[in-house]
């Protein structure tokens, strides 16, 4: 059918980074680089997005993982017509 959007940003995050857990500086400068079909890049993430990844480093020792429900919800907050909102 259709291309997932998703799947593909988290693609090429997953490639730049190659590792399961990021700094939130590295998430943030490479998200910031991150075009979509509706957002356009580079752009400035906003104060909150960026406080909430850094609330999810801190519950995991500075890190975040890229395959938790927290990223997958923060990812919905950067790219909400491209990303889901996770479910429980």
């Amino acid at each position: 059918c259709c291309v997932d959007q998703c799947n593909a940003l988290m693609e090429a995050l997953e490639r730049s980074i190659a590792h399961p857990v990021a700094s939130p500086g590295l998430i943030t400068e490479l998200v910031e680089a991150l075009p979509s079909d509706t957002v356009a890049a580079p752009r400035n993430l906003s104060r909150s997005l960026r406080w909430k990844l850094d609330t999810i480093a801190e519950q995991h020792g500075g890190h975040v993982p890229l395959h938790g429900r927290l990223f997958a919800q923060w990812m919905h907050h950067a790219f909400p017509n491209e990303c889901e909102q996770p479910r429980a």
